[in-house]
Protein backbone atom coordinates (compact mmCIF):
# COMPACT_ATOMS: atom_id res chain seq x y z
CA UNK A 1 0.00 0.00 0.00
CA UNK A 2 0.98 3.43 -1.02
CA UNK A 3 1.39 6.04 1.40
CA UNK A 4 -1.34 8.14 -0.33
CA UNK A 5 -3.35 5.08 -0.17
CA UNK A 6 -3.01 4.74 3.39
CA UNK A 7 -4.10 8.26 3.73
CA UNK A 8 -7.13 7.98 1.85
CA UNK A 9 -8.00 5.06 4.29
CA UNK A 10 -7.01 7.12 7.55
CA UNK A 11 -9.29 9.97 5.97
CA UNK A 12 -12.52 7.92 5.15
CA UNK A 13 -11.88 5.96 8.96
CA UNK A 14 -11.98 9.84 10.10
CA UNK A 15 -15.32 10.58 8.04
CA UNK A 16 -17.43 9.30 10.50
CA UNK A 17 -18.81 11.79 13.07
CA UNK A 18 -18.39 8.79 15.83
CA UNK A 19 -15.26 7.88 15.11
CA UNK A 20 -14.03 11.56 15.28
CA UNK A 21 -15.34 11.48 18.42
CA UNK A 22 -14.00 8.86 19.94
CA UNK A 23 -10.82 9.75 18.67
CA UNK A 24 -11.24 13.24 20.13
CA UNK A 25 -11.91 11.34 23.92
CA UNK A 26 -8.94 9.30 23.41
CA UNK A 27 -6.40 12.41 22.53
CA UNK A 28 -5.96 12.78 25.88
CA UNK A 29 -3.85 9.44 25.47
CA UNK A 30 -5.81 7.54 28.61
CA UNK A 31 -6.67 3.84 27.42
CA UNK A 32 -10.50 3.67 27.74
CA UNK A 33 -12.88 0.77 27.25
CA UNK A 34 -15.39 0.37 24.42
CA UNK A 35 -18.19 0.37 26.71
CA UNK A 36 -16.97 3.66 28.10
CA UNK A 37 -16.14 4.99 24.43
CA UNK A 38 -19.93 3.75 23.23
CA UNK A 39 -21.07 6.06 25.89
CA UNK A 40 -18.58 9.17 25.25
CA UNK A 41 -20.07 8.50 21.77
CA UNK A 42 -23.38 8.32 22.32
CA UNK A 43 -23.74 5.30 19.82
CA UNK A 44 -24.51 1.07 21.16
CA UNK A 45 -21.57 -1.34 22.38
CA UNK A 46 -21.45 -3.21 19.07
CA UNK A 47 -21.49 -0.02 16.55
CA UNK A 48 -18.92 1.35 18.91
CA UNK A 49 -16.67 -2.15 18.31
CA UNK A 50 -17.32 -1.80 15.22
CA UNK A 51 -15.89 1.80 14.70
CA UNK A 52 -13.17 1.01 16.59
CA UNK A 53 -12.07 -1.82 14.08
CA UNK A 54 -12.04 0.33 11.32
CA UNK A 55 -9.82 2.61 13.68
CA UNK A 56 -7.72 0.15 14.60
CA UNK A 57 -7.27 -1.57 10.79
CA UNK A 58 -5.93 2.47 9.87
CA UNK A 59 -3.39 2.37 12.70
CA UNK A 60 -5.32 5.67 14.38
CA UNK A 61 -5.17 3.45 17.75
CA UNK A 62 -3.91 0.29 19.47
CA UNK A 63 -5.01 -1.80 21.80
CA UNK A 64 -4.11 -2.51 25.36
CA UNK A 65 -4.81 -6.05 27.15
CA UNK A 66 -4.94 -6.29 30.69
CA UNK A 67 -6.11 -9.98 31.58
CA UNK A 68 -9.19 -10.46 29.93
CA UNK A 69 -9.96 -7.04 29.36
CA UNK A 70 -8.90 -4.46 26.10
CA UNK A 71 -8.67 -1.01 26.58
CA UNK A 72 -8.14 1.38 23.67
CA UNK A 73 -5.72 4.22 23.21
CA UNK A 74 -5.12 6.17 20.57
CA UNK A 75 -1.87 5.52 18.59
CA UNK A 76 1.12 8.45 19.74
CA UNK A 77 1.07 12.18 19.98
CA UNK A 78 1.77 12.17 15.98
CA UNK A 79 -2.12 11.34 15.91
CA UNK A 80 -2.86 13.86 18.95
CA UNK A 81 -0.95 16.66 16.69
CA UNK A 82 -2.93 15.79 13.42
CA UNK A 83 -6.51 16.40 15.94
CA UNK A 84 -5.33 19.48 17.07
CA UNK A 85 -4.38 20.50 13.68
CA UNK A 86 -7.92 19.09 12.17
CA UNK A 87 -9.72 21.24 14.96
CA UNK A 88 -8.26 24.47 14.27
CA UNK A 89 -8.75 23.89 9.93
CA UNK A 90 -12.16 22.81 11.19
CA UNK A 91 -12.88 25.98 13.02
CA UNK A 92 -11.91 28.20 10.15
CA UNK A 93 -13.35 26.16 7.31
CA UNK A 94 -16.90 26.61 8.94
CA UNK A 95 -16.04 30.30 10.10
CA UNK A 96 -17.13 28.98 13.92
CA UNK A 97 -15.71 30.70 16.67
CA UNK A 98 -12.88 29.35 18.65
CA UNK A 99 -13.74 28.30 22.22
CA UNK A 100 -13.66 31.62 24.48
CA UNK A 101 -10.31 31.43 26.42
CA UNK A 102 -12.02 31.53 29.33
CA UNK A 103 -13.62 27.83 29.01
CA UNK A 104 -12.17 24.93 30.10
CA UNK A 105 -11.14 23.41 26.88
CA UNK A 106 -9.53 26.28 25.54
CA UNK A 107 -7.86 27.65 28.75
CA UNK A 108 -6.15 24.25 29.71
CA UNK A 109 -6.34 20.65 28.21
CA UNK A 110 -4.16 17.83 27.55
CA UNK A 111 -2.83 16.95 23.80
CA UNK A 112 -1.97 13.47 23.80
CA UNK A 113 0.05 13.93 27.30
CA UNK A 114 1.41 16.71 27.57
CA UNK A 115 -0.46 20.41 28.03
CA UNK A 116 -2.18 22.73 25.67
CA UNK A 117 -4.39 25.53 25.60
CA UNK A 118 -3.71 28.83 26.94
CA UNK A 119 -1.78 27.20 29.21
CA UNK A 120 0.31 25.17 27.68
CA UNK A 121 1.46 27.77 24.90
CA UNK A 122 1.74 30.23 27.72
CA UNK A 123 3.78 28.03 29.98
CA UNK A 124 5.87 26.83 26.46
CA UNK A 125 6.46 30.76 26.01
CA UNK A 126 7.62 31.57 29.62
CA UNK A 127 10.33 28.75 28.95
CA UNK A 128 11.49 30.39 25.96
CA UNK A 129 11.35 34.15 27.55
CA UNK A 130 13.27 32.76 30.14
CA UNK A 131 15.96 31.69 27.83
CA UNK A 132 15.23 27.64 28.92
CA UNK A 133 13.89 26.52 25.71
CA UNK A 134 14.95 27.64 22.11
CA UNK A 135 13.45 27.57 18.71
CA UNK A 136 15.80 25.62 16.90
CA UNK A 137 14.08 24.56 13.98
CA UNK A 138 10.84 24.46 12.49
CA UNK A 139 8.80 21.77 14.65
CA UNK A 140 11.53 21.79 17.42
CA UNK A 141 12.60 23.15 20.92
CA UNK A 142 16.19 23.09 22.16
CA UNK A 143 16.97 22.74 25.79
CA UNK A 144 19.38 25.07 26.91
CA UNK A 145 22.32 24.80 30.21
CA UNK A 146 20.28 26.94 32.16
CA UNK A 147 16.90 24.90 30.70
CA UNK A 148 18.39 21.77 32.01
CA UNK A 149 19.15 23.53 35.29
CA UNK A 150 15.19 24.27 35.59
CA UNK A 151 13.98 21.04 34.68
CA UNK A 152 16.17 19.32 36.90
CA UNK A 153 15.26 21.10 40.08
CA UNK A 154 11.96 21.12 38.91
CA UNK A 155 12.36 17.31 39.52
CA UNK A 156 12.38 15.73 36.10
CA UNK A 157 14.85 13.01 34.98
CA UNK A 158 16.20 14.26 31.70
CA UNK A 159 18.28 11.15 31.10
CA UNK A 160 15.66 9.37 30.45
CA UNK A 161 13.62 12.12 29.04
CA UNK A 162 16.52 11.94 26.17
CA UNK A 163 16.97 8.04 26.19
CA UNK A 164 12.93 8.13 25.01
CA UNK A 165 12.38 6.96 21.59
CA UNK A 166 10.11 9.62 21.07
CA UNK A 167 11.57 13.35 19.21
CA UNK A 168 12.96 15.40 22.57
CA UNK A 169 10.98 18.50 22.56
CA UNK A 170 8.48 18.98 19.72
CA UNK A 171 6.38 22.71 19.13
CA UNK A 172 3.02 21.41 18.60
CA UNK A 173 0.50 23.48 17.22
CA UNK A 174 -2.43 24.64 18.97
CA UNK A 175 -5.69 24.69 17.66
CA UNK A 176 -7.47 27.06 20.36
CA UNK A 177 -4.49 29.80 20.40
CA UNK A 178 -2.83 28.95 16.55
CA UNK A 179 0.34 29.33 18.40
CA UNK A 180 2.53 26.01 19.65
CA UNK A 181 3.02 24.47 23.01
CA UNK A 182 5.43 22.07 24.04
CA UNK A 183 5.05 18.17 22.97
CA UNK A 184 7.10 15.18 22.47
CA UNK A 185 9.00 13.72 25.71
CA UNK A 186 9.97 16.80 26.94
CA UNK A 187 6.31 18.12 27.20
CA UNK A 188 4.89 14.43 28.37
CA UNK A 189 7.59 14.37 31.18
CA UNK A 190 6.88 18.25 32.49
CA UNK A 191 2.75 17.55 32.53
CA UNK A 192 3.22 14.19 34.37
CA UNK A 193 5.82 16.12 36.85
CA UNK A 194 3.15 19.38 37.09
CA UNK A 195 0.60 16.37 38.11
CA UNK A 196 2.95 14.56 40.29
CA UNK A 197 3.43 17.83 42.19
CA UNK A 198 -0.54 18.21 42.43
CA UNK A 199 -0.18 21.68 40.28
CA UNK A 200 -2.70 20.37 38.00
CA UNK A 201 -5.25 18.02 37.80
CA UNK A 202 -7.41 16.19 34.68
CA UNK A 203 -10.84 16.07 34.43
CA UNK A 204 -11.41 12.25 34.43
CA UNK A 205 -14.05 11.74 31.50
CA UNK A 206 -12.36 14.66 29.43
CA UNK A 207 -9.22 16.57 28.40
CA UNK A 208 -10.11 19.56 30.48
CA UNK A 209 -6.81 20.61 32.89
CA UNK A 210 -7.64 22.51 36.31
CA UNK A 211 -5.05 24.17 37.91
CA UNK A 212 -4.57 24.12 41.45
CA UNK A 213 -4.13 26.88 44.27
CA UNK A 214 -0.60 25.19 44.82
CA UNK A 215 -0.36 25.01 40.72
CA UNK A 216 -0.86 28.84 40.78
CA UNK A 217 1.71 29.84 43.13
CA UNK A 218 4.39 27.17 41.84
CA UNK A 219 4.04 28.08 38.17
CA UNK A 220 4.27 32.26 39.15
CA UNK A 221 7.33 31.60 41.21
CA UNK A 222 9.12 29.83 38.76
CA UNK A 223 7.61 30.91 35.50
CA UNK A 224 6.65 34.31 36.10
CA UNK A 225 3.40 33.22 34.94
CA UNK A 226 0.28 35.16 36.30
CA UNK A 227 -2.62 32.91 36.26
Amino acid sequence: MTAIQHMAKMAAAMASPARLKMLEFLADGVARSATDLAILADVQANTATTHLQVLLKVDLIRVKKQGRYRFFQIRDEVVGDMLEVLGEQATYLTHQQLPPPHTDIAFARSCYDHVAGWLGVNITRSLIENHYLEEQTKGHYCLTTTGETFFNDLGIDLNKVKNSRRQFARACCDWTENKNHLGGALGAALMSRLSDKQWISKNADYREIFITAKGKQGLADCLGLSL
